[in-house]
């Protein structure tokens, strides 16, 4: 289908950031929903008031690196978010920023901005929307499923399946693995609406960057066939640094 075609290629990065960026720390023993896991997964993030970094993406065919990507970004809350392409030089120099609903998106190579309503766009069109749920002012796109505990028991982790609950879900069924100590994503799996397998996410590497902040420095991506996608490492990591509000703001006496 086309708009799950366009859900692998466009969002599928971003999903991988958001979830990577979830986690809380819960005494064991207790008897939760799936929701209930769910919550305490994305709990975690009320204790960023920004954050930093610098991301790298290697996408990979034949087991070689086929293309590399470096970019920055920035997140304070409530609601802003800045990203800066790095690498390669073609793209290097465009900028994101995005306040509430409204996107601007400077394209280098035409020295120009282009204003957007995130409101118009849906999920799949908007670039980092996962990774923006990190935000107290953004709609988590978990509340576009319901999520039950699968029947397999194993102590060391959580089964959870989500199945879309409203149009605005973009995925036909997502199923994600929760450590069972600290509720970090392990790994999950992405499904279009067809059953389609669309990508398999592996989180490693999980270092703790604040009170109840946890983020994995390495990420996997794996395809059906179980051959490496891409791979996505975190550098350069600040949390609560006090970021400057000038960061997501748009030039003045810019084109737009």
């Amino acid at each position: 289908m086309r708009k799950q075609g366009t859900a692998s290629r466009l969002g599928v990065a971003w999903l991988l950031i958001a979830v990577s960026l979830l986690g809380s720390r819960l005494a064991l023993g207790e008897d939760l929903t799936a929701r209930q896991l769910i919550d305490r997964m994305q709990e975690n993030t009320l204790s960023l008031e920004d954050l930093s970094a610098t991301l790298t993406i290697q996408t990979y065919r034949d087991a070689k690196v086929v293309l590399t990507q470096t970019m920055s970004i920035a997140l304070k809350q409530p609601d802003r978010m800045r990203q800066e392409y790095l690498a390669p030089d073609y793209l290097a120099g465009n900028v994101t920023i995005i306040v509430g609903n409204a996107m601007s998106v400077y394209i280098a190579a035409s020295n120009h901005w282009y204003e957007k309503d995130l409101a118009s766009l849906s999920p799949s069109e908007q670039p980092w929307v996962l990774f923006r749920n990190m935000l107290r002012g953004v709609r988590s796109q978990f509340e576009d499923y319901a999520f039950g505990r699968a029947d397999d028991v194993d102590p060391a982790e959580y089964h959870l399946v989500g199945v879309p609950a409203t149009s605005a879900a973009i995925y036909g069924r997502i199923e994600l693995w929760l450590d069972a100590t600290d509720y970090f994503p392990r790994r999950w799996v992405l499904y279009d609406t067809d059953g389609k397998f669309l990508v398999e996410s592996r989180f490693l590497e999980p270092t703790q960057l604040a009170e109840k902040a946890m983020i994995p420095m390495r990420i996997e991506a794996y395809r059906e066939d179980g051959t490496l996608q891409n791979v996505i490492t975190y550098d350069q990591v600040v949390v609560n640094s006090g970021l400057s509000d000038s960061l997501f703001v748009k030039p003045e006496g810019t084109h737009g």
